[in-house]
């Protein structure tokens, strides 16, 4: 066991992403140079949170990883549980530890955050939607905890409330992704309790509200044409995801993947229009 394992228990891609967002959250907030080590702060806060909920999320999953993700690093035995678990530990300590370097109210908020990632872990993942509904809350919040830094709001809602539809709706498809091993298992998730084609009309319903949010930014005034402009063809992406749900029911990693793909549109164009509009 190596420094290699160690990174990749963290799914890095991943932790790093949640980085991101809220460097997002928090030049769409209106952060400037002012704010930038509050913002490097956040960013280390959100990257090791993710990292340890991630490996305190295979500490938990290890006897279903052995069924639906057989080359992780746990089921494949290059770290043991008692590692991974002490490892998840100490990165939430030191997520914690950098969110008190920025205030008392992103201290708050870490650490509600990582209990929140460890119960998830330990018994709301398996049980139908209350899972869905949280790991998307804590996938959101980390563009207001960009807010947070920089001491504004200003667009990090109406992002944050996009986020958290469109991930509800991506962690019911990956449920159905998982429904083989999570029934051997005998975690009660959604599917495994009211069925795969129930379960896709739930993720179209919340991706379409997702949807609908884009066109909110234009409509309030917080964007102009601009945002209209390139925001519309993420649109048409997110309605052809949505065919594909009603569609292609037989291919849910597909259908996931995508899903996640507009997200990383819409990041870009919140962050574009941001700095756009901060400039004219």
């Amino acid at each position: 066991m190596g420094v290699k394992e160690f990174v990749e228990i963290t799914r890095p891609s991943n932790a790093l992403f949640s980085g991101v967002a809220v460097i997002i959250g928090g030049l769409v907030a209106g952060g400037g140079m002012a704010d930038i080590y509050k913002i490097i702060l956040v960013y280390l806060v959100a990257v090791f949170a993710c990292a340890g909920g991630n490996t305190i999320n295979d500490y938990f999953d290890y006897e279903i990883d052995k069924i639906n993700a057989p080359k992780r690093v746990l089921p494949r035995g290059d770290m043991t549980l008692k590692t991974a678990y002490i490892f998840s530990i100490i990165l939430f300590l030191v997520s914690c530890a950098f969110a008190f370097m920025v205030n008392l109210l992103a201290f708050s908020i870490c650490v509600v955050a990582c209990i929140l990632m460890y119960i998830y872990a330990m018994t709301l993942k398996k049980k139908p939607f209350s899972g869905n509904l949280l790991v998307s809350f804590l996938t959101s919040i980390t563009f207001i905890y960009g807010g947070v830094a920089v001491g504004s709001y200003k667009g990090v809602l109406i992002l944050t409330l996009i986020s958290f539809f469109a991930m509800v709706s991506r962690e019911v498809v990956k449920d159905i992704e998982d429904l083989e091993g999570d029934v051997k298992k005998g975690a009660k998730t959604l599917p495994a309790i009211i069925g795969a084609p129930k379960c896709f009309d739930i993720a179209f319903i919340f991706l379409l509200i997702a949807a609908f949010l884009l066109y909110v930014p234009f409509i309030t005034g917080l964007y102009g044409y601009i945002y209209l402009l390139i925001v519309t063809p993420v649109v048409i992406f997110v309605l052809y995801i949505l065919y594909k749900i009603t569609k292609d029911r037989e291919e849910p990693g597909k259908i996931q993947i995508n899903i996640k793909k507009a997200m990383y549109l819409v990041l870009l164009i919140f962050l574009l229009s941001a700095l756009i509009y901060r400039i004219i």
